[in-house]
């Protein structure tokens, strides 16, 4: 009895730190969060929607049937990024080389991603599985210093969000599995910038929406020694409604008060094709390509719920208050890697990811999102402590492409010119653990 309680009790204590957390830092292209399993992560995600870890769910929905049984896999990613933006020449003049202010800054900001997923497989009819995924698919926090010459252009940057998973899954054979259901998603976003100076009040936009999109996948495996999983997350646009406004100090006018507004942040559909094939009884290549649809991005716009008056001047209800551009590009990832079984009891993996960033142009690097082109190296391991419970490690570096940032302030009175110089270090540490037949 106390053996079924201990993994019971912990996989509880999982879900309630994934509720209370969620993900705010962005390590995939544009702002996705790839961090949804220590074993994938040791691998830079190679073969993740082909793998019978349950963290593949967010993948691939099918990998709710590779396991027999009621399964709980979870996940905690320390995520260290270092983000360093340097103003300079092309920088409004009188915004450089001031004693008053910086002209480089870290933007980076170090989160905890946590991720749990659970499934169950029917007594009654066994070809049939439900699951739940808790875990997060977009987010970011980067944050500027209070005293950098860009704040005007781009200052603190947040995207919170928590998605709810339940799937349904079904075996049509012992070879093809299919599995699908809704996603149910919280989102939370804030952007600032300073007024009038680089140490001046900051101007916010901060709002919050629900909405509802959708996963499916299929899982083949047409031998035992090789497995193809094919998985979709649908597109999810969600209208944050809030307010817009500037905190007190900068002279706006009498009776300015924040003003009720609106942003539809319109996130990308994603499609995962992931292969493990074994080389040997104890060997596996594993393989991965990722399309994401950030095309549909199409930057940021605030519009006004209302009338009223704004530090950007008096604003009609629908009329626009502020835009950041977005053109995108769609995002791809390529990942390679090996998954070696040591002995009965340890697994050790590596792999390498190659990723095309959404971004191409330095117009349409947004401050609170400078991505670019990154390459993974990323190794891990398993340890089965019991027959039931399963400890995984991964670490994984990103090189980020050098690249630049060229914008605007959205009153067009400032420009930006800065050179970005990134990386990222990510810890994942996780515990799979079969809770019963």
């Amino acid at each position: 009895m106390t053996h079924k309680t201990r993994p019971m009790v912990t996989t509880t204590t999982t879900f309630a730190a994934a509720l209370l957390l969620g993900a705010s830092a962005a390590c995939a292209g544009g702002f996705a969060v790839r961090e949804q399993g220590a074993l994938g992560q040791g691998a830079s995600f190679a073969g993740a929607g082909a793998s019978s870890a349950l963290s593949s769910m967010f993948m691939n929905s099918a990998a709710v049937t590779t396991l027999s049984g009621t399964n709980a896999d979870s996940s905690l990613s320390y995520i260290a990024p270092e983000g360093n933006l340097t103003a300079g020449a092309g920088t409004t003049a009188s915004r450089l080389n001031s004693a008053n202010w910086s002209n480089s800054t870290d933007i980076g900001r170090d989160a905890y991603v946590p991720a749990a997923y659970l499934s169950h497989q029917f007594k009654s009819d066994p070809r049939f599985y439900i699951g739940l995924g808790v875990n997060s698919a977009f987010g970011l926090h980067t944050e500027p210093d209070k005293r950098w010459s860009g704040s005007e252009v781009g200052g603190s940057t947040s995207l919170f969000t928590i998605n709810y998973n339940p799937v349904l899954g079904y075996k049509l054979s012992d070879q093809l599995s299919v599995a699908a259901g809704p996603a149910f998603e919280y989102a939370k976003g804030t952007f600032k910038f300073a007024t009038g100076t680089p140490t001046g009040p900051n101007t916010y936009f901060t709002g919050t929406d629900v909405a509802v999109g959708a996963t499916a996948g299929l899982m083949y495996t047409p031998t035992q020694a090789t497995r193809i999983g094919l998985g979709w997350r649908s597109q999810i646009t969600h209208t944050l409604e809030g307010n817009f406004g500037t905190n007190p100090g900068f002279p706006v006018g009498p009776g300015v008060s924040p003003l009720a507004s609106k942003v539809d942040l319109r996130l990308p559909d994603i499609v995962n094709l992931s292969l493990q094939q074994a080389i040997a009884p104890n060997t596996r290549l594993l393989a991965t390509v990722e399309w994401t649809n950030w095309s549909r991005f199409g930057g940021l716009e605030v519009t006004a719920a209302t009338s009223g008056a704004t530090v950007l001047g008096a604003k009609a209800t629908g009329a626009s208050i502020a835009k950041i551009s977005g053109d995108w590009d769609d995002g791809w990832f390529f990942s390679g890697g090996l998954e070696y079984d040591v002995n009965s009891q340890l697994t050790v993996r590596a792999g390498g990811a190659y990723e095309l960033s959404p971004i191409t142009k330095a117009s349409e690097r947004i401050v609170g999102i400078p991505d670019a082109n990154r390459i993974w190296a990323s190794f891990g391991l398993s340890y089965a402590m019991s027959p039931t419970t399963s400890i995984d490690f991964g670490y994984s570096h990103v090189f980020v492409e050098d690249t630049k940032v060229e914008r605007d302030n959205v009153a067009k009175s400032v420009h930006l010119s800065a050179a970005l110089d990134a990386s990222v270090d990510i810890f994942t540490l996780g515990v799979r653990m079969k809770l019963g037949e």
